[in-house]
């Protein structure tokens, strides 16, 4: 057993040793409790392929200055609440395993302050018996696949998944969304289009807009960036996603709420809408700011947003709409969500300048769509019911002509 134990560089004073690919096979066919195995690679990476029972622990690169200053502790890092508990119950007893891709220069490691060298100090500092994995996890796979846990089906659930139609105001585009992946996955920020159909010139900034004082509007990304919080001072997130990790939730230092809706027209977001407010009113009765954040930043969070205005401002959605789009150019709410916007004007007895917009004129009325040049003839005396539908529906028709482009047509 000696053999397959290697010392490497002196951390401090506690000497940081290996093991190899073949202790850990051992560990893993003879006995399973007892051992803690942790993947330090990127989660993609580790849903791809990954050693039997390890557990996730990719860390963003901006939480790596804070691991190393001895800000966090470890158990902060993991987003799974299962593999949480499980590394909290069994840390302190286990022999703790980390490895990455390859895991061969030590010194580079730690040199370089990668996750596997940051994470081996930090549990040496706190009395763990943590190792890494000679060759780490590409040594492991080539000399016991069997070993190794690998999605096989991950690249084809999504395109085998049935599609559905999400429709949003930048660009009246359909993009696909299954219940596996969420359609803000193929709403890319940056090829949004303006009302006209043309590129945004800057569809995407690359940190949260501002809408009011200490109410910030961002997207996923936003809300991982340390640096990016610290700078705008926000202390409250507001995640409107199903799935999306808080991801320092456990450090203390932020305060949480998370909507659990995905972008879909299925979805009936406005039952959040007054917990979502005054979760925004807290942090910002505080003076602290707070980020609202969806995956993207142009669908759920920017509904949850235009929400807030409404009632706050007492606006009509027209108007507060307008004000985040002055601000993110490249919003486009689902038109579900835009209808549920409108239902809640109502709520609130507010009136849309829409409702206005179109007066009988001396001349018919026609319109185009943002993104359809063909013209439409609309009758201004039953706009409000075009066709009879289904409530909703009616609702996404009022939103398709208030986002349209009147014009005049000689008879």
């Amino acid at each position: 057993m000696l053999d397959k134990l290697k010392p490497v560089v002196q951390l401090d004073t506690v000497m940081a040793i290996s093991k190899t690919v073949g202790w850990l096979r051992e560990q893993l066919e003879t006995r399973r409790d007892g051992l803690l195995v942790m993947d330090c690679r990127a989660q993609e990476l580790y849903e791809s392929s990954h050693v039997e029972t390890a557990i996730n622990v990719a860390i963003p690169s901006l939480m790596l200055r804070r691991l190393k200053k001895g800000n966090l502790p470890v158990r902060s890092l993991l987003s799974d609440g299962e593999d949480r508990e499980k590394f909290v119950r069994r840390c302190k007893t286990d022999t703790i395993v980390l490895y990455d891709e390859y895991s061969r220069e030590w010194n580079e490691n730690v040199d370089g302050g990668s996750v596997l060298g940051l994470l081996l100090r930090r549990m040496k500092d706190e009395g763990y018996r943590a190792y890494y994995l000679e060759g780490g996890f590409s040594k492991f796979q080539a000399e016991f696949p069997a070993l190794c846990e690998t999605n096989l089906d991950g690249s084809s659930n999504s395109s085998s998944s049935p599609t559905a139609q999400v429709l949003g105001l930048g660009g009246l585009r359909i993009s696909s969304d299954s219940s596996d992946i969420e359609s803000d996955l193929d709403r890319d920020p940056s090829s949004a289009t303006d009302s006209d159909g043309s590129p945004l010139s800057n569809p995407q900034p690359s940190f949260p807009v501002e809408i009011l004082p200490h109410l910030y509007l961002g997207c996923a990304k936003d809300a991982t960036n340390l640096d990016v919080l610290e700078e705008y001072g926000i202390k409250y997130i507001l995640n409107v996603t199903p799935n999306l990790p808080n991801l320092f939730e456990n450090a203390g230092e932020f305060k949480y709420k998370q909507i659990p809706i995905s972008d879909h027209w299925s979805q009936n977001l406005s039952q959040f809408f007054p917990e979502a407010i005054g979760f925004i009113d807290e942090a910002r009765g505080q003076k602290c700011g707070v980020l609202v954040h969806c995956l993207a930043g142009i669908s759920r969070s920017v509904t949850v947003t235009v929400a807030y205005l409404m009632q706050k401002l007492n606006l009509s959605m027209n108007d507060a709409y307008d004000i985040v789009k002055m601000k993110k150019s490249n919003i486009s709410p689902n038109f579900n969500f835009m209808g549920q916007l409108l239902d809640f004007e109502r709520t609130l007895s507010l009136k849309s300048p829409c409702d206005n917009r179109i007066s009988a004129p001396s001349q018919p009325l026609y319109f185009t769509t943002p993104t359809n040049h063909n013209v439409f003839q609309l009758d201004p005396l039953e706009s409000t019911s075009v066709v009879p539908c289904h409530p909703r529906c009616a609702a996404v028709m009022k939103v398709l002509m208030w986002s349209a482009k009147p014009i005049y047509m000689p008879r």
